[in-house]
């Protein structure tokens, strides 16, 4: 079920405790131009508006899953609803900080450069499914290496900061959203904490990479994108991929 609709809405229609994974991409509060993410009149308001889609995130997802949020450092906002929203449910309990790192993007010079993005990682519960093996990758030979150690078969399991750099000029981007993110990152994401046929949950699908990802990786998509035009790119996006 992909509609174009807004997110509380959808998260209505959902029922307790049915989704697999929640994996999404909401706007940022006053970082990007463009209307959608300038529809508040203060932080507060945007925080209170997180709160209640958040809850309702956490009401849908499975006990034992994992909710994953992109968010931006290039202000405290993230940080605050980290610390204010996420903490604030005994459900949910913090994993990860992952780091999207590029070499793309503005320079400045007052500052050092901001090459990243951040992916933060809760569980609903201690316990819950990570599928590591799914998305090992090579080692990197190193003369530092230690003599005789045991390598894994499928490779190591990816660290904290995952790096992507050729994302402007590939095939998963081409300019259909500002805020697009990789395709590969999202697979590896959904790879982890799912097992095929499982359930992804996007309410901020903008350019529609989650559900591109979810395709890729054998895994069922719901989803909302409140914007027409970004519902119908990625409709269009989606059969390009087919």
């Amino acid at each position: 079920m992909y509609l174009n609709e807004d997110c509380l809405t959808y998260l209505k229609r959902i029922e307790d405790d049915s989704i697999d994974l929640v994996l999404t991409d909401p706007p940022y509060f006053e970082i990007v131009k463009n209307d959608w993410d300038n529809q508040w009149e203060s932080e507060e308001e945007y925080l209170e508006w997180c709160r209640e889609w958040t809850a309702e995130c956490v009401r849908v997802l499975k006990n034992g899953r994992c909710l994953y949020v992109w968010g931006t450092t290039k202000t405290d906002t993230f940080l605050k609803y980290k610390l204010n929203v996420l903490n604030a449910h005994n459900e949910l309990h913090y994993q990860n900080w992952i780091i999207w790192s590029y070499d793309w993007g503005g320079r400045t010079k007052k500052t050092f450069p901001r090459k990243h993005e951040d992916l933060l990682m809760y569980s609903k519960g201690k316990d819950f499914l990570f599928n590591g093996d799914d998305v090992r990758i090579p080692y990197k030979m190193s003369k530092n290496i230690r003599a005789g150690a045991v390598n894994h078969p499928l490779g190591k399991i990816p660290t904290d900061v995952w790096s992507k750099n050729n994302h402007t000029t590939s095939k998963e981007y081409c300019g259909w959203h500002p805020t697009q993110k990789p395709i590969s990152l999202l697979e590896r994401v959904i790879k982890s904490n799912t097992n095929p046929g499982d359930v992804v949950l996007d309410i901020f699908s903008g350019s529609g990479s989650t559900m591109i990802a979810c395709n890729a990786a054998g895994r069922q998509f719901m989803g909302c994108e409140l914007d027409k035009k970004y519902y119908n790119r990625s409709l269009e996006r989606m059969e390009n991929y087919k």
